[in-house]
């Protein structure tokens, strides 16, 4: 559990089992594999920035009572399930707080912006074309339809 120590204190998470529905064939009925963990928000090893960006970025994994929730029930194994449930759970911390790096506004480039003008030149004349009046040259009638 290379996670626990990191981000969170083994001591603050709550556990709780309960029977899998994954594989595992008759054991399913028999033994509680699917493991579920809850650490709170707040004993987070996290500065009070990083803790507000993982609430935002993890609204759904995150309960009334401000606990972080990660289940696992993927292995016929108890402890691998647990094992797999605290690297989801770190790995979710890491991307949560990891801060993306800021944009640079850059320029459109000047062919591009020459053929967007070009297109909308092209665009223009169409619908010109439609919208100019079909009158007879002068000296002649319009036929009566």
């Amino acid at each position: 559990m290379p996670y626990s120590n990191l981000y969170f204190d083994e001591n603050d998470v709550r556990m709780q089992t309960a029977r899998s529905s994954g594989p595992g064939g008759q054991n399913v009925n028999k033994r509680a594999t699917k493991i579920q963990l809850w650490v709170p928000v707040g004993k987070l090893k996290l500065d009070d920035a990083a803790k507000k960006r993982l609430r935002a970025k993890l609204a759904s994994h995150i309960n009334k009572d401000d606990e972080l929730e990660v289940s696992c029930e993927e292995f016929r194994s108890l402890e691998q399930n647990k094992d797999e449930a605290y690297m989801r759970m770190g790995a979710l911390i890491e991307e949560a707080v990891r801060m993306d790096p800021p944009r640079i506004p850059t320029e459109v480039p000047r062919p591009a912006a020459e053929e967007a003008i070009r297109e909308h030149r092209l665009r223009y004349t169409r619908k010109k074309e439609r919208r100019t009046s079909k009158t007879p040259p002068e000296g002649e009638e319009a036929p009566l339809i």
